[in-house]
């Protein structure tokens, strides 16, 4: 479809006379949140205070007893638990949409109220749709590099060779997820960042797969080894694309194939360039370390006993008519916490 130039087409019988335009449909794009773990993480803060603590205690351990021993008899004995450890969120990061709007001028662009009025109502769509895009592929970047500080990882083979362990990659990761999932049932600190003795449920465990691993496994090793139910429950859980899952770099300028780990506003050839998280930076980029992260293709899938909260501060629709140039400013403005892993 070729782009409108703004010119009209001349008339076959009349070259005076230029073919009207016979109407305008406004496309509003559909823009679906598909992969959205975000909204199972958020936790609403309200608008008092600005931190939210996590508060993690150890467990008791028991002592040898006999009755009426000296330890046995003595009531008065303190017996305090171990010290708890605290963690905070605190809401700290404060985001704005902003949109202008002209209801006079504006409407010349256009041949009917109709096409007009849908117009603007697209426009105004799209603050919430930006906000969602937004915390969406920040939450799914962080997802997919993130790394706790006791965090275990598991290594797949997924070539064998060997004729008496041929086995599919489908089997071979079923395999290894099933090993990863009673070893974290097991009584263990191997799984927790506080160092604190846990056993978890199958409730607890919280699976994020990399789509270009269990889509293989789904789409063509489930199929070529007839239907397995025990290898399908091994899937279960959400999946977010290979893009996601990398490796955080420390470098200060961007190199080929660099992803954003957060929204970025960086300078290029003297112009703002704007890069959402999860997004390509430019190559020769200035950028601060951290910043950004090289997919790792060797990540099958990322394992939490609890999805990283994000608290929600307040997410406020507000809009101003200058009365001088006739034109009304929409602002949605939202704070949320820093993301980190509990």
């Amino acid at each position: 479809m070729a782009a409108f130039n703004g010119q009209l087409n001349q008339n076959a019988i009349q070259s005076a006379l230029f073919n009207m335009i016979i109407s305008q449909d406004i496309i509003g794009g559909s823009i679906k949140a598909n992969y959205n773990l975000v909204d199972e993480a958020k936790e609403e803060a309200g608008l008092y205070g600005d931190t939210k603590l996590y508060t993690d205690v150890p467990v008791l351990t028991p002592v040898d007893w006999v009755q009426d021993s000296e330890d046995a008899i003595n009531v008065l004995a303190l017996n305090r638990p171990g010290a708890p450890k605290t963690q905070k969120l605190t809401i700290n990061v404060f985001k704005q949409v902003r949109l202008t709007k002209d209801a006079y001028l504006s409407k010349q662009a256009f041949g009917t109220e109709g096409a007009f009025v849908s117009y603007q109502s697209v426009l105004e769509s799209r603050l919430n749709k930006s906000k969602e895009t937004y915390l969406n592929k920040t939450y799914n970047t962080f997802i997919g590099t993130a790394k706790g500080t006791n965090a275990a990882g598991t290594e797949v083979k997924l070539e064998i060779d060997t004729e008496e362990e041929d086995r599919s990659s489908g089997e071979n990761i079923a395999y290894a997820m099933a090993n990863l999932i009673d070893e974290m049932k097991d009584y263990s600190t191997d799984f927790t960042k506080n160092g604190f003795e846990r056993a978890f449920g199958d409730e607890d465990i919280k699976i994020i797969w990399n789509n270009k691993y269990v889509n293989a496994v789904k789409k063509i090793d489930l199929p070529s080894i007839f239907h397995d139910d025990a290898l399908q429950a091994s899937f279960v859980g959400e999946k977010l694309p290979a893009r996601y899952f990398g490796d955080v770099n420390a470098h200060t300028t961007a190199v080929a194939g660099d992803r954003a780990t957060k929204d970025l506003y960086l300078t290029i050839d003297n112009a703002t360039v704007y890069v959402a998280a999860g997004d390509l930076i430019p190559a020769g980029a200035t950028i601060t370390a951290g910043d950004a992260y090289t997919v790792n293709d060797k990540i099958i899938c990322k394992v939490f006993t609890k999805l990283p909260p994000v608290l929600e501060a307040f997410s406020v629709g507000t809009d101003f008519f200058n009365a001088k140039n006739l034109s009304t400013n929409l602002y949605l403005t939202f704070g949320h916490s820093t993301l980190e892993t509990l």
